[in-house]
């Protein structure tokens, strides 16, 4: 049993948006991260410096997206929503081990897409309570041809300050979709989360021995 890196062409494609849109600000841009939308801002500006040089080897670009997504999102939080009522049947230290193979996996899915930036802008437009201590930012990616493209980041604030909790770029989420795509897993799995990891395990362990980042 394996997981798809890639659902199809509807979600590849805004896969790669989703991923240049953490991106595509100008520099000018970064400053203290004193609200939501500041936060959105400096996580722009951070990546790009970090991400889209063509100067770094695909092992440095993943390694630094692994270090990123650890500064700039709640992985524990975000691991709890993907694996959904299975959370709950999971022992602390499977989630552990779930939650490191959850950061490779995705760090190795997407760092190739930052490679692929090519003008686009981003506006960061407004933010908005949505219960709870969680803000929606709400911006949009400027293409040289065809209308933008809307996006929207979920953040909330805990004890190290701001992190995201989700991006969804033209409705679609990240997380909802690795979501639905581990419950199925899970679902035909008799070992349950358990063969959710066993899965992972093997797939990431594909992608360190082509592009090791550890």
């Amino acid at each position: 049993m394996t997981i798809p890196v890639v659902l199809n062409t509807r979600i590849r494609h805004f896969a790669a948006v989703a991923a240049l849109a953490v991106l595509l600000a100008s520099p000018a841009l970064a400053q203290k991260a004193n609200s939501p939308k500041a936060f959105v801002k400096e996580l722009t500006t951070t990546v790009l410096t970090e991400l889209a040089s063509s100067d770094i080897s695909d092992s440095d670009r993943v390694k630094r997206l692994r270090r990123l997504l650890v500064k700039y999102f709640d992985i524990p939080v975000v691991g709890k929503f993907v694996l959904g009522v299975h959370w709950r049947r999971t022992s602390e230290a499977q989630f552990k081990e779930f939650l490191k193979l959850y950061e490779i996996y995705v760090a190795h899915n997407y760092a190739g897409l930052f490679k692929k930036y090519s003008g686009e802008t981003i506006e960061v437009l407004r933010e908005q309570p949505s219960g709870g201590n969680t803000t929606l930012v709400f911006g949009r990616i400027n293409r040289a041809s065809g209308p933008p493209i809307a996006m929207e980041m979920r953040i909330h604030k805990n004890e190290s300050g701001y992190k995201a909790l989700d991006l969804k770029i033209e409705g679609l989420s990240m997380p909802l979709t690795h979501r639905k795509q581990f419950s199925s897993v899970i679902n035909r799995n008799r070992r349950g989360v358990q063969g959710l990891i066993a899965v992972l395990r093997r797939a990431t362990d594909r992608f360190e021995a082509q592009t090791p980042s550890q």
